[in-house]
């Protein structure tokens, strides 16, 4: 309880005792009133999301409130690199399939089963994803954005908010392209990922996932080198309003959620879209492209 709570609430109790014509050998101790107060940890707390729904931040004010509210607070050797990959394959992507453990891949949308922390653990039995390639040699860790662009650095490297399991060909498939809304697909698999001249396009399953990462990405990291070799107009600007559109159109699933959910018990961080489906539009298409 903060000190000018608690001294009020010692002014109310005091005045209280005062005006009925207590004695002091009545009133209780400061020791038994402060024994009998809850701990700090066991009051309820409104997350990050919860306290911005209530407010009336919108635009760059609201932008802002996010960057700070995402911080990591998880210590940096927890969130190591290996550590965030193997938590990704065994705990926070790992919702299970054929009623068994199992890890689905982002861009395929084929599950894998295993309970392993190893991505080359799950494989595909055949060409399960119909891309005219069987991955034998199992799934990878997606990054949504990058990592040439911000040349591996942590904790960038090892935010799982921005990261998600996908089967190697795929994965490489992308790249490093833009995501895009594909006119002719030079590769595409049957979930509906595709390549093409205009960038990458995940399946619609996987659209708003991919967008809330994005978003996500830019309001935590938009302050640190996150630009290194990449047209930022084509990558990010110009593509601000599409990446809104999907976080409209495929909203957050109960799967969404619970990453979300496992993956702040790992890091200490949230991704406020995913919690709060209006906070893109507050922020605007304006104030996203500015940063």
């Amino acid at each position: 309880m903060k000190r000018k709570a608690l001294f009020f609430v010692l002014s109310l109790l005091a005045a209280g005792f005062c005006c009925s014509g207590a004695g002091a050998q009545d009133l209780p101790s400061l020791e038994n009133f402060l024994s009998a107060l809850p701990a700090q940890s066991d009051i309820p707390q409104a997350s990050g999301a919860e306290r911005v729904s209530a407010s009336p931040l919108s635009g760059e004010a609201l932008f802002a409130y996010l960057h700070d509210s995402t911080a990591i607070t998880a210590p940096p050797k927890a969130t190591a690199y290996l550590s965030a990959k193997k938590y990704m394959f065994s705990v926070a992507d790992n919702a299970g399939c054929g009623g068994g453990p199992g890890v689905t891949c982002l861009y395929s949308q084929v599950c894998a089963k295993g309970a392993s922390e190893h991505g080359e653990d799950y494989k595909e039995v055949g060409d399960q994803n119909g891309d005219d390639f069987v991955d034998s040699d199992g799934m990878n860790a997606e990054h949504s954005w990058p990592q040439s662009f911000f040349n591996q650095a942590l904790p960038m490297r090892a935010d799982l908010h921005h990261i998600f399991p996908t089967f190697m060909k795929p994965n490489n498939t992308r790249g490093s392209e833009p995501f895009a809304v594909v006119s002719r697909a030079d590769y595409a698999t049957n979930s509906g990922s595709k390549l093409g001249a205009e960038g990458f396009e995940p399946a619609n399953a996987a659209k708003g996932d991919i967008a809330r990462a994005m978003l996500y990405f830019v309001v935590r990291y938009y302050d640190q080198n996150i630009k290194d070799g990449v047209n930022y107009k084509d990558f990010w600007t110009s593509r601000v309003p599409m990446f809104l559109e999907w976080d409209r159109q495929d909203p957050p699933d109960a799967a969404e959620k619970r990453r979300n959910d496992l993956i702040a018990k790992f890091q200490g961080n949230r991704n406020p879209f995913v919690d709060d489906t209006t906070l893109a539009g507050r922020v605007g298409v304006k104030v996203f492209q500015a940063h």
